[in-house]
């Protein structure tokens, strides 16, 4: 988890442009006022990435490839998340519920998820590990890796 920095409402107003591009590399920052936290400062794609994480657990169980070996991943393509998108009125933030709740069903892999969110897929890996989020890698047994061979040559 990544540390965060505390300063106060007049430091803030004073070195705005530092507060931002610190949040930006990933390290927050925590606006207080008379010694009581206010706010918080983080990069953009942290805040939709906890949210959707956030989104994710509020669902309902549910039956996934992730917690149940018989069924195959589903996948997931840009249409998908394009309509995802519309249907919540454009709001961008269910692209990225969307996305990060295939990612953790295990229907997409990490770096299918980086490429539909439009980042690298090792920024993708070093942000979820910088939030103390849940990294899937791979496959966990032997057949896990031959049934997804089989399906990436099918």
């Amino acid at each position: 988890m990544t540390v965060s920095t505390t300063i106060s409402k007049t430091d803030l107003a004073r070195r705005t442009r530092q507060v931002v591009d610190q949040a930006r590399r990933g390290r927050p920052v925590i606006i207080e006022s008379y010694g009581e936290e206010q706010v918080a400062v983080l990069d953009a794609a942290d805040y939709r990435c906890l949210r959707a994480i956030a989104a994710y657990y509020a669902l309902p169980p549910h039956s996934a490839p992730v917690n149940d070996p018989t069924l195959s991943p589903r996948g997931l393509d840009r249409p998908e998340v394009e309509a995802a998108v519309t249907g919540a009125e454009g709001d961008i933030q269910a692209a990225w519920n969307r996305i990060i709740a295939a990612y953790l069903d295990g229907d997409i892999s990490l770096g299918r998820a980086a490429q539909l969110l439009g980042v690298e897929r090792f920024e993708l890996t070093e942000r979820l590990g910088r939030l103390g989020l849940p990294l899937l890698v791979g496959s966990v047994t032997v057949a896990e890796a031959k049934q997804e061979l089989a399906r990436l040559d099918a």
